[in-house]
């Protein structure tokens, strides 16, 4: 149980049933409200959970900067529940346009963090890949396919959590250590993906995996955001393999998310090679959000 306001306890996966109602009643835009990323990311997340006018509230505290909430699962009595949460630690962070646009009367200051803006496309565009703006992409697919005529794309299955873990070590150890790629970000990713795995049914995860003799060469995991959305939480490929990340992306598209209008590939958070991989694939729309201050 989720105790009331000013009391807090760390979210586990006892409180599932309580967030997925919460989650149900607010409108879901972004991906930080999807029931996957707020159980995969504990591990680097730390997130703790209490009670405000019957809203839920979340306050992530991660290792790398300043405590903040996320917006409350809820919106009764928005403005009473958001000056709380300010008393408390003076941060509301990667919210969305529309909290923003529930706030706006009261005053408060926005200030938008484009570093953590989802990119959200049609998944029709992304399976299909019509049009000149699209060669590229669809050249790197038929070369994979020309290299490897046996590959297998299959649905991701959690017994395949070893190899997926194998593959993910391959991916990270590709990228030289950077500000972008520290051994910290290996750490929150490799415990994310791990965690993923251990509550793959629980969460109602959803994934796909790809395999060229019988290795696995390249998965992809998502969750349900909204009705009509996906998220799409991890999707790794072997870096050797030219063409792997085009031709992954291309079969989730088409078979893992077939039954969703969208398709939320996440944020870049600043990385240079991924925002341009990201824009490269033409999103439909920019999901905004925004840091909160008085």
């Amino acid at each position: 149980m989720i105790p009331k306001y000013p009391e807090f306890k760390p979210l586990g996966i006892e409180d599932k049933a309580v967030i997925t109602r919460h989650l149900r009643a607010t409108t879901r835009e972004i991906c930080e409200l999807t029931i996957g990323n707020l159980f995969i990311w504990q591990g680097f997340d730390r997130p703790q959970a209490t009670c405000v006018n019957g809203n839920v509230c979340i306050q992530i505290n991660p290792f790398n900067e300043a405590p903040y909430f996320l917006e409350p699962l809820g919106r009764e009595k928005l403005r009473e529940t958001t000056d709380i949460l300010f008393n408390h630690s003076q941060r509301l962070s990667r919210v969305s346009k529309g909290f923003i646009n529930a706030l706006k009367e009261f005053g408060y200051k926005f200030t938008p963090l484009r570093n953590h803006f989802d990119y959200l496309y049609l998944r029709t565009d992304l399976a299909e890949l019509k049009g000149r703006k699209y060669d590229g992409k669809r050249n790197h697919i038929k070369r994979f396919k020309r290299a490897h005529p046996n590959y297998e794309y299959v649905t991701l299955k959690p017994e395949m959590k070893a190899g997926a873990m194998s593959l993910f070590e391959k991916w990270f150890a590709f990228r030289e250590e950077s500000k972008y790629f520290p051994k910290l970000a290996h750490t929150a990713q490799k415990n994310a993906i791990m965690a993923a795995f251990d509550l793959f049914s629980e969460l109602h995860l959803i994934g796909g995996a790809l395999y060229v003799n019988n290795d696995l060469k390249g998965f992809a995991l998502g969750s349900k955001l909204n009705p009509e959305t996906a998220s799409v939480h991890f999707m790794y490929g072997d870096p050797s393999l030219p063409g792997i990340a085009q031709i992954l992306n291309w079969e989730a598209a088409n078979k893992t998310f077939s039954s969703f209008k969208y398709l939320d590939l996440e944020q870049d958070l600043g990385i240079p090679g991924l925002r341009t991989a990201k824009l490269s694939y033409h999103p439909f729309k920019l999901e905004e959000k925004f840091e909160v201050s008085q």
